[in-house]
């Protein structure tokens, strides 16, 4: 009997955490029960000189617009460099040729699959409901959506109602407020924990990197402002450097549209000369194990891999304690500090302890040892196997009933 066909889902791969984690899940899996593809609606640049030597071998790529005119206008889109004649063909001429194109060939691709995973929950606007059973990934926090957005809340739930018979939540707090938030469909919500490849960080984290020779502090993440909240950083490490005269400069690694406007706050605050703004690693893991700390300001995550791999990395980290992910990965504050989003004073205090308490440093670095030890491959691909094992069947029972209606 042939092995289950598993296709997962995404729009594009940018420089973020989904896609880092995304590539991590497709390993996590590698050489286990399923035939694993991966759709990609658009190809990008990042694609190819950063994650596509990552994918597994046993991965099929399908792209579903490779043509420059199905893809080019949104490639400059996201790279923010396109003019009024560019946006004009890409969100008002080109949709209405391009969507059924597109949704066509997914379908075709996905007829050779048993089950798909809309990765970025993406398919239900392109494609509909599939034959196949289907799961969608929410990465971010509902509570957050119900506060700031509840159309998209509100969107969540009619996907869930009409297009997946499964909803993969990051972590336990997540999984929680989802159910409160939409109990009419809590019976499809399941908790799936992150991939994280513990002992290929480690290693990747002791590989050479150019980083600064003076001690520092690092952060990574996707420079956008609206979700990450660098500027609290920025401001938490000027007044570290007010209070304290700390020698250990800051040192960001990543990029996005934010990029230019954090710089400036940096030269606002006097610190043009103390902060580095390096931009994309492909190895962000070499720059956070030789740091003093790591420090993660964002405003809501889901479960961001930043945090996993740099306890998997052994540094001491320090996080806001914002919806839903950082509390549950730093164990309530044990593994790592938790301080309240927006709170530069906080995030400054806490990064001075980090830096000169040697007792909390040493306690919280062992139990970040321990905590992350759940996070791994192993337990987090057994959970994922069983969740599209237990559809296979019952979306076979569901078709098999229809039919005899």
């Amino acid at each position: 009997m042939p092995s289950p066909g598993l296709l997962i889902h995404q729009t594009h791969f940018l420089h973020g955490g989904i896609e880092t984690s995304l590539i991590s899940l497709l390993q996590s899996l590698s050489g286990g029960p399923f035939r694993l593809g991966l759709s990609l609606t658009y190809p990008t640049e990042e694609l190819e000189r950063h994650f596509r030597a990552r994918l597994p071998a046993d991965v099929t790529l399908h792209v579903l617009a490779p043509e420059p005119w199905l893809a080019r206008c949104r490639q400059l889109k996201t790279q923010r460099r396109l003019g009024p004649l560019g946006k004009l063909y890409e969100e008002v001429l080109l949709p209405p040729v391009r969507k059924p194109l597109v949704a066509r060939r997914f379908r075709q691709i996905a007829s050779g699959y048993d089950v798909v995973v809309d990765y970025d929950m993406s398919l239900s606007r392109l494609t509909g409901r599939l034959a196949q059973p289907t799961m969608g990934y929410s990465h971010f926090s509902l509570g957050h959506f119900a506060a700031h957005n509840p159309r998209r809340l509100r969107k969540i739930q009619r996907q869930c109602e009409q297009h997946y018979d499964r909803l993969a939540l990051l972590n336990d707090a997540m999984l929680q407020e989802a159910r409160q938030l939409l109990p009419q469909v809590a019976h499809k919500f399941v908790r799936l924990y992150n991939a994280i490849d513990l002992a290929a960080i480690r290693e990747r984290a002791a590989q050479p990197a150019d980083v600064p020779a003076q001690p520092y502090i690092v952060s990574v993440g996707r420079l956008q402002e609206t979700q990450k909240d660098f500027s609290t950083l920025l401001r938490a490490y000027a007044r570290l450097v007010e209070q304290t005269a700390c020698p250990e400069r800051l040192v960001i690694v990543g990029d996005g549209p934010s990029r230019g406007a954090l710089e400036a706050l940096a030269r606002s605050l006097g610190l043009a000369d103390r902060v580095d703004f390096v931009g994309f690693q492909s190895n962000p893991h070499a720059w956070v194990r030789r740091a003093r700390l790591m420090a993660y300001s964002s405003k809501m995550e889901g479960l961001p891999n930043v945090l996993l791999e740099a306890l998997a990395a052994g540094q001491f980290v320090i996080s806001t304690d914002c919806p839903v992910g950082p509390h549950e990965i730093l164990d309530g504050g044990r593994a790592g500090l938790l301080v309240p989003v927006g709170d530069a004073a906080a995030l400054a205090e806490a990064m001075h302890r980090g830096l000169t308490d040697a007792a909390l440093r040493e306690r919280t670095l062992a139990r970040a040892a321990e905590h992350v030890e759940q996070m791994g491959f192993g337990p987090t691909a057994a959970a994922f196997t069983a969740c599209v094992r237990d559809l296979l069947p019952a979306h076979r029972l569901q078709s098999a009933a229809g039919a005899t209606a």
